[in-house]
């Protein structure tokens, strides 16, 4: 019980902190089937029962399109019975992400995962505008603030990170990260000891991102070290001193 109210608190506290949810809200859900969005999907059900007010969820899950194994529709009938348990509606959006990216890379483009993240949004973006979904719940945690950083960073020469809440389309829509203050660690534990029904990755480039490769430097290099310094790295993005950096 321990890690579940660690969950609940720091989720807890991403929520009022950003002021993530508000009454009438209709949320889209980015439910991947990895640990994180399944994480994501619980806790945002269940905090319906502990806010004063209303909100609806619909869990999507984007098929991308790549060469699925044989357990990939057992895998989304496993999907639809967690969300029926938890009561939120499920819906799979057929895309083909999977063709843009492979497209991108047939192109010799340096990284066909940035094609895919595009599509992947823009068919997140048109269900919300024709379903009138007004915030897109994303499961993104406390080390992908951290990767994004290091990413934007070195390839992109600029500070920046994702932020917990993000303005679209002039106040339109709003993306919220509820899990921008959980470790990914906590989050693949919860999951498993939940049993909860986590996919496999069916995408070929998986393995081989710059995020990944940018993932493994950090936890084989920087990370060790000194134990503080996770900790230093994350607080460091949220105490900018810009009055201390060149213009």
């Amino acid at each position: 019980m321990a890690l579940y109210h660690k969950l609940k608190r720091l989720i807890g506290r991403a929520l009022h902190r950003y002021e993530m949810l508000a009454p009438g809200d209709r949320v889209l859900v980015a439910l991947s089937g990895g640990a994180d969005s399944l994480v994501l999907t619980y806790f945002l059900a269940e905090w319906r029962r502990k806010v004063p007010f209303d909100y609806e969820l619909l869990a999507v899950h984007l098929d991308m399109g790549f060469d699925r194994g044989p357990g990939y529709r057992q895998g989304l009938s496993a999907l639809e019975r967690f969300c029926e348990e938890l009561g939120v509606p499920f819906r799979v959006l057929d895309t083909d992400c999977a063709s843009q990216a492979l497209k991108a890379a047939e192109r010799g483009k340096p990284s066909p995962c940035f094609v895919c993240s595009w599509h992947r949004r823009k068919y997140l973006f048109r269900l919300a505008g024709e379903e009138n979904f007004n915030k897109i719940a994303f499961g993104h945690h406390r080390d992908d603030l951290v990767v994004t950083f290091f990413l934007n960073m070195c390839f992109h020469g600029e500070l920046s990170t994702i932020v917990p809440v993000q303005e679209m389309f002039g106040g339109r829509l709003y993306l919220i990260r509820p899990l921008v203050l959980v470790e990914k660690s906590a989050l693949k534990a919860f999951a498993q000891r939940e049993g909860f029904p986590v996919l496999e990755n069916p995408c070929p480039f998986s393995g081989e991102t710059r995020r990944v490769f940018m993932e493994r430097w950090l936890e084989e290099h920087l990370y060790t070290i000194n134990p503080k310094v996770r900790g230093s790295v994350f607080r460091a993005i949220f105490n900018c001193r810009p009055e201390y950096l060149p213009r």
